[in-house]
């Protein structure tokens, strides 16, 4: 079955710092220390410090090249008015869980991970309590769990996950709501994409599922296409660094917390999200490893094959 795209209602252009704004923001960068560089932990194991506060907003410093530098969006609001430290304040924890979230700098060859894996990470968070000791630091959270690729996995360390869209949406959007990460902004362009995976393509419940998460800083126009699709029967391949969401709970028995998934752990920020060539619903027919096989999402809804249809 082709992918099909959801009706839309009239295009609404992002939110683009005007001139007037670009000044002011910049103002503060000529008396404020620069933002220091959001740290590999999964590489290095030491925890991100919070960065300089300044009087004013100051434009996102992500502290390395963008995974997705040749396609990012630039001259977004939230990039101006909107830090690494997210609405994170004086609260320690708050702003480290923000550093996580705003991750773009981990390098290196990702692993491989398998569904089993979220849910051994889940497992080995709960029965060592991690959860209560994030108040200062988060290093308890690396390198915690050997990985079905026999490589220790954690906070920080670089994957890449295939599987099923089962659903991709605009998270926290309208009045009253937005995310302390993204400065309680509350518009689309300035707020995460959710997006929640599935293993098999016939089951609908996301609580047997997991998540990864499009930052909105600098994000491809393109990529935002993904909440339009009502079906999508490909597989994809996400790349990114694990974390642990200690904010949200993950099902279990009958309880089914939002957002609903089998574990907290997920792939964010998404580095890339990319499409197999083959029309498949088995998973195995799209080799994670086998580079040859993925188109990158934007080219993906470009390309003249689109099975989205323009």
């Amino acid at each position: 079955m082709a992918a099909r795209r959801k009706a839309k209602p009239p295009a609404r252009s992002k939110r683009k710092i005007s001139a007037g704004k670009t000044v002011a923001a910049m103002i503060p960068l000529a008396l404020a220390t620069a933002l220091p560089p959001i740290v590999n932990r999964a590489n290095k194991g030491a925890a991100p410090a919070p960065a300089a506060h300044a009087a004013a907003a100051v434009l996102f410093k992500p502290g390395c090249k963008l995974p997705f530098d040749s396609i990012k969006s630039t001259g977004l609001e939230i990039d101006a008015q909107c830090t690494p430290d997210g609405n994170g304040g004086d609260d320690t924890a708050k702003v480290l869980e923000n550093h996580a979230k705003n991750n773009f700098c981990v390098t290196g060859k990702p692993v491989a991970i398998t569904e089993d894996d979220f849910k051994g990470l889940q497992k080995t968070a709960d029965d060592n309590g991690l959860k209560k000791n994030l108040k200062t630091s988060r290093d308890s959270l690396i390198n915690i769990f050997d990985s079905s690729s026999a490589t220790r996995i954690g906070e920080g360390t670089l994957v890449q996950f295939v599987s099923f869209l089962l659903k991709a949406s605009n998270s926290n959007v309208g009045a009253g709501k937005g995310e302390n990460v993204n400065c309680k902004l509350t518009e689309k362009d300035e707020n995460d994409i959710h997006i929640e995976l599935t293993m098999d393509r016939s089951d609908d419940d996301p609580c047997d599922g997991v998540t990864a998460e499009m930052s909105p800083h600098f994000r491809p126009e393109e990529w935002g296409k993904l909440v339009d699709l009502e079906k999508f029967d490909r597989p994809i391949r996400i790349t990114g660094p694990l974390f642990f969401d200690d904010s949200h709970a993950p099902c279990h028995d009958n309880v089914r917390p939002n957002p609903k998934r089998a574990s907290v752990w997920e792939i964010h920020p998404v580095y890339q999200l990319e499409v197999c060539k083959a029309k498949t619903k088995d998973l195995k027919a799209c080799d994670v490893k086998d580079n040859s096989v993925w188109v990158p999402l934007d080219q993906w809804f470009s390309s003249e094959n689109d099975e989205a249809g323009q």
